[in-house]
This record gives structure tokens, sequence and C-alpha cells, in this order.
């Protein structure tokens, strides 16, 4: 996983014809541009619609949850091709 990527995330979003992308990531005092968008998908916690993106750039692959009442993102799951490099 990439080094300081757990829990919460700060995420600009590039809004498009398409709705709306993860465009860049900053965590751990990093900042990450995100290449693509490999899946978007949702599901509901009561009346609360919870976004899961996962995307990556050259080398990181990180699935981001938004939270649509709290407005808050956080990293759900992450993965790196230069681990144990």
């Amino acid at each position: 996983m990439p080094e300081g990527t757990e829990g919460v995330a700060e995420v600009l979003v590039r809004f498009g014809k398409g709705g709306a992308f993860p465009h860049i990531l900053k965590t751990g005092g990093k900042k990450y541009q995100i290449k693509k968008v490999n899946l978007i998908h949702t599901v509901s916690d009561g009346a609360v619609r919870i976004y899961f993106f996962s995307v990556s750039d050259d080398v990181n692959f990180w699935k981001l949850g938004f939270n649509t009442y709290t407005l808050s993102w956080w990293i759900e799951d992450s993965y790196s091709n230069n681990e144990g490099i």
C-alpha cells in the first residue's frame, strides 16, 4: 500500500458531461494525479448514498469512498505496483 494512504483523503473533483470524477488525490502529504477512473458504484446506507471510485495513476490503485451526506472522502483500499521494491 502506498505510504500514508490510509483513511481520510482530500480529493479534487472534475465535473463533466458524464458526472463527477476524482482528478487529484491528496493524502499523507503527497498529491497524486488520477489518470484513470476504472469503476464507479454506489451503495445506500439508509437515506445516505455512498459512492465508490476505483481509480489509478501509473503505479498506484485506490478505492475511494465519498459520503453524500457528510461530503467526506476516504481511502477504502489501496495497492501499489512498487511494493517490495
